[in-house]
């Protein structure tokens, strides 16, 4: 039976850490603009997400896999969203 609350809030955790990135897509996306977001963090969340899905298959825990397999993809697309709505999206001098 904790095994099953456990794996119900490791769910929930993965669901709320997940959907931190969506309002910033959705921002990105409203506003045609993603000067304020930076590519660096972008680029080292996706391959510490990245490293957590290989962990993940490592420990055959599917939790930890679906959870960052979205993670990379929503944080992918803010990846996409900044290159294509920043003015110089390499430069975060501004």
């Amino acid at each position: 039976m904790m095994d099953f609350f456990l794996y119900i809030i490791g769910f929930m955790a993965t669901a709320f850490a997940v959907s931190s990135t969506i309002p910033q897509i959705r921002k990105a996306l409203r506003i045609k603009k993603s000067d304020d977001v930076s590519i660096r963090f972008i680029l080292l969340l996706i391959v510490g997400l990245s490293l957590w899905v290989v962990y993940g298959i490592g420990k055959n825990d599917i939790v930890i896999i679906i959870g960052n397999v979205i993670a990379v993809a929503l944080n992918t697309f803010m990846l996409i969203l900044k290159i294509v709505y920043s003015r110089n999206p390499l430069n975060e001098e501004d």
